[in-house]
């Protein structure tokens, strides 16, 4: 199975609302997207982790739909805080298998691979939250056996990038809950996440973790301890490309895209 991991396209349709999105920020995506759509071998599916536009709007996403339009497989994406769960759950209901009510969980199957992708959306906020009713979810879902791997999808990273002043702001609510639900499962297990603007990869608790770059805008490696943001960093955009078989076995590549 290969997988492209990618997240925070921060696409818009009239004006960006986030102060360090490039102006050209659409057309940034689409030389990612060219550049997953014309890899060779194709890939079997894109798991897009959140942070899809950067306002929301009907508009924002109808615009996504297009940019994301060359890939001819299946996208599973999730919510990160600066998407609507209303306008994405009506833009993109007809091909993402959301789960009924207020939040956007879902499960899905490709092939072998199990996808669980969980809503970690605080409207309004920068950081995330697992509420009890998508820790239940996850529970329940991880307590049924798998034919193989599974991936599990989200915006805020519960594990650490060890730039504190981004951690603090990734998930907040629902972290430890979290760890023991995954502390009692033993199958592969690969966690997907962004929101953190820079690539970098992680075992933690016993799942390997990766975080997507961002073509919107990256940071700064910056690993002092510190109250600062670390500034932005003109880098080629970073993707993953991974190579999951039935055992959970797996090789994972970085895809750069040079970006002007």
């Amino acid at each position: 199975m290969l997988i492209a991991h990618i997240s925070d396209f921060h696409v818009f349709h009239d004006r960006a609302e986030t102060p360090l999105v490039r102006p050209d920020a659409t057309r940034a995506a689409r030389r990612v997207v060219e550049d997953m759509a014309q890899f060779s071998p194709g890939f079997d599916a894109v798991a897009f982790t959140g942070d899809l536009t950067d306002g929301g709007s009907a508009e924002d996403y109808g615009l996504l739909r297009d940019v994301l339009s060359p890939l001819k497989v299946p996208v599973f994406a999730v919510p990160g805080n600066h998407d609507k769960r209303t306008t994405l759950r009506s833009t993109f209901g007809d091909s993402i298998p959301f789960e009924e009510g207020h939040f956007l969980n879902y499960e899905a199957h490709l092939g072998f691979l199990r996808i669980l992708a969980l809503d970690t959306l605080i409207e309004g906020r920068s950081e995330g939250a697992l509420a009890p009713a998508s820790l239940d979810w996850l529970a329940g879902k991880l307590a049924l056996p798998a034919r193989g791997p599974t991936l599990l999808l989200l915006h805020h990273p519960p594990f650490p990038s060890s730039i504190a002043s981004l951690d603090r702001a990734a998930l907040t609510v629902g972290r430890e809950e979290m760890v023991e639900i995954l502390r009692a499962y033993r199958a592969p297990l690969f966690i997907l996440a962004g929101h953190i603007h820079r690539p970098f990869q992680a075992v933690w608790n016993g799942a390997y973790c990766a975080v997507a770059g961002s073509p919107a805008f990256q940071i700064a490696l910056d690993l002092a301890v510190s109250e600062h943001e670390p500034g932005q960093v003109s880098e080629p955009y970073a993707y993953y490309v991974y190579r999951i078989d039935e055992t959970g076995s797996f090789t994972v590549h970085t895809r750069f895209v040079a970006l002007d």
